[in-house]
């Protein structure tokens, strides 16, 4: 169950990947430290969706809003780096793929805050 939250995470996260400037707290720019805050924000993002009253609309909307940042250009392709972190495996990322993640998590944040439960 919990690789099935993961996975529907790192779809978020895929479609969400942003290249402007950090907000969120700094957290070391490598597999491990993307992964610590990956997991802690899943542990978030399950939580708003289970507090909804309709877990899959709401899943939907988390992922249109990500889809929308894309779509706007407002996103930056990690394909390859998204892949080998849902895989698991160590690697070092690039700090642009470290920056965009701290900024898609900050987006999703900051969208479940203003999208109250």
């Amino acid at each position: 169950m919990n690789h099935i939250k993961n996975m529907a995470f790192f779809g978020i996260l895929g479609v969400v990947i942003a290249s402007t400037q950090a907000t969120a707290a700094q957290f070391e720019c490598s597999s491990d430290g993307l992964m610590k805050h990956v997991s802690e924000q899943t542990r978030e993002i399950d939580a708003y969706i289970s507090s909804s009253d309709n877990p899959q609309q709401t899943q939907q909307k988390l992922t249109s809003m990500a889809r929308g940042l894309r779509e706007n250009g407002q996103v930056s392709n990690h394909d390859d780096e998204m892949k080998k972190l849902a895989s698991g495996v160590e690697f070092q990322p690039s700090q642009s793929f470290c920056d965009d993640m701290q900024t898609t998590m900050a987006a999703i944040r900051s969208y479940m805050e203003s999208h109250p439960q």
